[in-house]
């Protein structure tokens, strides 16, 4: 799989991760790494797990979630 950002742009980038919001492929160069709240089941509500997960965004979509 190839970076779809790198593609629009005239090179040829191998893809390291697969944005979690649109799906586009992403290099190392092009994607982010974002922290999120990682929930569980817990009795008759869900609980907040200490330690944060992480999705991967593209450079579209952080900027979309900033705006």
């Amino acid at each position: 799989m190839r970076c779809f950002d790198c593609s629009e742009l005239g090179r040829d980038a191998p893809a390291s991760a697969v944005c979690t919001d649109c799906g586009a492929a992403a290099c190392a160069e092009h994607v982010t790494a974002v922290p999120r709240l990682v929930h569980r089941a817990a009795g008759m509500g869900r609980s907040t797990g200490p330690v944060p997960g992480r999705r991967m965004v593209c450079p579209v979509c952080r900027r979309a979630a900033a705006a």
